[in-house]
Formats: structure tokens, C-alpha cells, sequence
């Protein structure tokens, strides 16, 4: 069609092989670290905040707080590591939201900030612990390279601030200010620790995040794998008392006497078989419970909770030849339930749902005999 040896038909190339319905509703998934590079201010604030809670979550803080005091101390979010506040150590976090790596120009004067008003005791710097154990910089595209080297090398990055103090690190701690490095001032600059000065990058900000209950909802990507659930111990826990009183009840109810313990159905296998699976549904859904407190908000597995019980209730209260055919209908029921309006959908089992039923049980929202 063409003399022009350099032009070439356009033929792009397949996404995949076999489009899924994945691909169709949500297209190519963009990686985290590149959606932090284009949040808003407010998304950013939001994002540190759910970030933090990762560390507060772990238990290194007791309290994490905006600062909102008077006047711009260099200080934005102080994570305090007793609720004794500032009378024990206390770490500073700068949430900055540039359209650029930081430089080292963007801190100098964050770093004259502290060093400023630690030393003249500035409220909060007049208590116990005067100055931060850490003070971090945090930012969408992280640091650069210059400035990444200056808080690796605190020898230097002293030498630096101190050369940029009257150029940089005054004009930045308040209009009007003569703080001249001499003197007292000089002498505490000299002995001030820059080595509490650090930065976070993307990828750091991203795992740490990926530990938190907002995660998933905010970037997507699904769950990691669950672990398998815990086996049931050879003895009951008090946790399974109700559910196994009302199972034992069932039983009972079935046999025509009472059955007051999983070692009374020894001549009985069936049912021995029976009630040993219905010990390991329970400890499949209370492990997708604790599996759901570490990564969804709360609530979520409440929810999911409900839904169960809204898909067996009718299923429950209907009648049955006997209570053991009742439980044995509702378990059935809750496992081919659809439940994919959850978040929790893609990683719930069919034991799950059906163990679901025995913690409904528990919270005494199902039962299989009129029997208290």
C-alpha cells in the first residue's frame, strides 16, 4: 500500500489470551505505588492517616494525632508511644504533598523548624521528652536522590542545614524571626541529633499499608491467601460451649436421650462423625473472622454473618422430623448460599458459611431444639 519502507501496519497486541470478567469491569490494574503518585491533598492526608494505623494497629504507638496547635512548628502528625504523651518518646511524621520527590530544599527549613523550637522550648517542645525520637518525611514520589544521601549521612546533612540556616531555615521558621546561629543556639545545634531525621519511600508506605483493614478497599487487588483455619483441640474450648450444648441437644433430640458430651456418641458413629465436622466448620469460620479483623473494616464479617442468617432463618423455623434435621437442613442451605454482595466473597468457603451457623448458634441467633 506504501513506498515508505519505514511505515508499518498497527496490530496491537492481546491483553490476554482469554479475557476475564476481571479485565472487562476494571481494566488493567494499576500498581499502588503509581496511585499514590496522582491523589489529591485530601486523598494523600487520608491515605498517611490509614497508613499510620498500621503502626498503632501493631502496637509501636498508643495514639496517633494531627497536631492542630497554634502557629506551623514543623510538626504535622506526632504518634505518641505511651498515653503519657509527650512525657515519653514521641515520634513527628511530615506529610508532604508535592508534585516532586522531595529535595533538600523542601525540608531545610522543616529541619530549622525543630531545631528552632526544640531549643527555645516552644510548646510542645517544654516537655519531658523535648524533641521527637524520629521525625519522617513522607511524600507521594518519596525523596530524591540528593536529599535521600543528606539523611543517610547525618554528618553532613548538619553541615548543610547549618550552611542554608540563615537562607533557607529562618525565613521558613516565621517572618520577622533574627535566630542567628550563635551562642546557645549554635551550641544546641552542634549537639541537636540529626540522625532523627528519616524518610519513608512509596514501597515501604505501600507494604506497611497493605497490613491495614483499608487496603483492599482502597486500591484493590483482591486478598492474600488465607492460612488454613486451626484444627479443633481434642478438648472443647469454653468459645464452643453454647454451639456444642445445642448440637449435643440436637443429637439427643434425634436418639430419643439426652447426650450431654462428643464422648457419648463413641457407639454412635454417624453422629460422632457429624459432631467432629461440625467442630472443624466452626474453627473454618472463626477463622475467616479473624482473617477478616486484619484486613476489612469492621463490620464486614458482621455482615456476612447476617447474611447467612437471613439466607437459613426461614430454613430454621420451618418444620422438621427432628432438631438434628433441622440443623442438618440449615448447614446445607448456608453452604450453597451466594454471598458474593461481601467483601469477603472471594475468599470465603463452604465451611465457612456452614461453620457461620454454629457462631450464630453461639450468639444464641440459632437454634435447633425449643430446649434452653
Amino acid at each position: 500500500m506504501t513506498d515508505f519502507p519505514n511505515l508499518r501496519e498497527i496490530e496491537p497486541e492481546q491483553v490476554s489470551a482469554t479475557l476475564t470478567h476481571a479485565q472487562v469491569m476494571s481494566g488493567i490494574p494499576i500498581p499502588p505505588i503509581r496511585l499514590l503518585q496522582v491523589m489529591s491533598p485530601d486523598e494523600w492526608e487520608v491515605f498517611t492517616e490509614e497508613w499510620l494505623y498500621f503502626h498503632k494497629d501493631n502496637g509501636t504507638y498508643q495514639s496517633i494525632q494531627r497536631f492542630s496547635g497554634p502557629g506551623d512548628l514543623g510538626l504535622d502528625v506526632v504518634a505518641f508511644s505511651s498515653n503519657e504523651g509527650f512525657s515519653k518518646p514521641w515520634d513527628s511524621f511530615q506529610c508532604k504533598h508535592y508534585n516532586h520527590a522531595l529535595t533538600p530544599g523542601d525540608v531545610y527549613g522543616e529541619i530549622g523548624k525543630i531545631v528552632y523550637h526544640s531549643y527555645l522550648r516552644t510548646p510542645p517542645f517544654n516537655q519531658l521528652c523535648r524533641v521527637p525520637q524520629r521525625h519522617v518525611f513522607v511524600a507521594p514520589l518519596g525523596v530524591g536522590i540528593q536529599l535521600g544521601r543528606l539523611l543517610r549521612d547525618t554528618g553532613r546533612l548538619k553541615e548543610v542545614v547549618r550552611a542554608k540556616w540563615t537562607s533557607h531555615c529562618v525565613p521558613a521558621i516565621g517572618a520577622g524571626i533574627e535566630a542567628p546561629l550563635e551562642d546557645g543556639l549554635l551550641k544546641y545545634f552542634d549537639d541537636f541529633n540529626f540522625a532523627i531525621f528519616e524518610n519513608r519511600n512509596s514501597s515501604q508506605l505501600v507494604e506497611e499499608h497493605s497490613q491495614t483493614v483499608f487496603h483492599a478497599a482502597r486500591f484493590g487487588g483482591g486478598f492474600p491467601p488465607r492460612d488454613e483455619p486451626d484444627v479443633p483441640p481434642s478438648k472443647p474450648t469454653e468459645s464452643e460451649s453454647v454451639y456444642l450444648r445445642k448440637l449435643l441437644q440436637a443429637y439427643g433430640d434425634h436418639l430419643g436421650f439426652p447426650v450431654t458430651s462428643g464422648e457419648a456418641l463413641a457407639s454412635h458413629a454417624q453422629l460422632e462423625n457429624h459432631y467432629n465436622r461440625q467442630r472443624v466448620l466452626f474453627y473454618s469460620a472463626e477463622s475467616l473472622r479473624n482473617f477478616a479483623r486484619d484486613r476489612t473494616p469492621e463490620r464486614t464479617f458482621d455482615l456476612l454473618q447476617d447474611d447467612v442468617y437471613n439466607g437459613v432463618i426461614d430454613i430454621c423455623e420451618a418444620e422438621h422430623s427432628d432438631a438434628l434435621e433441622r440443623l442438618r437442613n440449615t448447614v446445607s442451605a448456608a453452604g450453597q448460599m451466594d454471598v458474593s454482595g461481601n467483601a469477603l466473597a472471594s475468599v470465603t468457603r463452604v465451611a465457612d458459611k456452614q461453620g457461620i451457623c454454629h457462631q450464630l448458634a453461639n450468639d444464641d441467633r440459632l437454634t435447633w431444639t425449643e430446649q434452653p
